[in-house]
């Protein structure tokens, strides 16, 4: 299962005498004009015989792209970096946006996305100009631990399955914001009991 989505699959070209590769656009594609709009500037996962490799980095650098080399048998854990980056994006914008119909600010997600966007795109630049973990902000960056309880019970009584994570990703959140911002062991108890508190 983990080797089929590498360039393994085509054995049996190998076996009849060609090189073998393959090339893996890092990038969403949610139809035609998107991909061609996308593709500049994207990463492309190369794996296989190193003389065919060779080749597709000149193919990715006339695309405009970037190489990353993989090993056939890390292919797996790429691509799940690329669905947790990318697909569960999508998820979490959905939720953020129910939330909003939730708090009566409109009708619909798809009304309520376009007042998060400007958010999401300010972060994503964040995230390109400062990096990890100093692109973080918020209540847990801040050591704000009553903001983390107060969502937490706003949570949990109108959309229990977002609390619990929210309450999961606050918890693999805490050690960027103590990176960031040099919390004592104070401050991250009282984050950890204001997440934890949530479950009660």
């Amino acid at each position: 299962m983990q080797r089929r989505s590498s360039c393994t699959i085509l054995h049996a070209a190998r076996e009849a005498g060609a090189l073998i590769a393959s090339c893996h656009p890092l990038q969403a594609f949610a139809n035609l004009a998107a991909a061609l709009d996308n593709m500049p500037g994207s990463t492309f996962a190369l794996e296989g015989d190193p003389a065919l490799v060779a080749q597709l980095e000149r193919l990715v650098d006339a695309l405009g792209g970037s190489p990353l080399h993989l090993l056939a048998e890390n292919k797996t854990l790429y691509h799940a970096a690329a669905v947790v980056a990318s697909n569960y994006m999508v998820t979490l914008a959905a939720l953020a946006s129910d939330l909003l119909v939730r708090a009566g600010v409109t009708a619909d997600a798809n009304t309520a996305l376009p007042h998060l966007l400007p958010l999401m795109h300010g972060t994503l630049d964040n995230l390109k100009t400062l990096g990890l973990p100093d692109a973080l902000t918020g209540p847990l960056a801040r050591g704000d631990a009553g903001t983390v309880t107060r969502h937490l019970r706003a949570l949990q009584e109108c959309a229990p399955a977002t609390a619990d994570l929210y309450r999961h990703i606050a918890l693999l959140t805490l050690p960027m914001a103590a990176a960031k911002s040099h919390f004592d062991e104070a401050t991250l108890d009282k984050l950890r009991e204001a997440i934890s508190a949530g479950d009660r």
